[in-house]
């Protein structure tokens, strides 16, 4: 008898948003990434948080540009998604698979690590809109990681080396 349904695709949470770990267990730049994501799915108040926050790093000639390049960025990747993105409340503390990889691509696209940028951005989006996301997402890296700086430090990691368990 073939079964309809398994236990291990019943768990309750949408593929994607399962909890993964803490805001606060993230560097600075995850962190920013992960909130910029989720003020932009708010809509209008949290896209002129956005423009407020890009506008304190950038000179003002600079500022429009870069707040149209994220809106490109979010749109690009709503565009192509593989199938539904999932993200978290904007104050809620942990975050999900998905803004986990979000967060990861946004990285190292600004550390201009296209292989690691491409390998996540692959698991929200389709081939072609993944060549297009890392793309934009490395024009925006200097104002990631200027977002981050102005953050605050990362958070402390435990242990050294790779391997946090």
């Amino acid at each position: 008898m073939i079964r309809a349904t398994f236990p291990e695709t019943e768990t309750g949470h949408p593929r994607g948003a399962a909890p993964v770990g803490q805001l606060s267990e993230l560097p600075a730049l995850e962190r920013v990434a992960i909130g910029l994501d989720r003020a932009w799915c708010d809509g209008g108040e949290g896209r002129a948080l956005i423009a407020r926050e890009i506008a304190r790093v950038l000179p003002p000639a600079e500022v429009f540009a870069a707040v149209e390049e994220f809106d490109d960025l979010m749109r690009t990747m709503i565009a192509g998604q593989r199938r539904r993105i999932m993200r978290h409340g904007l104050e809620c503390p942990c975050f999900c698979g998905d803004e986990a990889a979000f967060a990861q691509m946004i990285a190292a696209a600004a550390m201009r690590d296209r292989d690691d940028a491409m390998l996540f951005a692959a698991t929200l989006v389709s081939g072609p809109a993944a060549f297009r996301l890392v793309a934009i997402a490395e024009a925006l890296g200097q104002v990631f990681l200027r977002l981050a700086r102005s953050a605050g430090p990362a958070a402390p990691h435990a242990g050294c080396g790779a391997t946090r368990h």
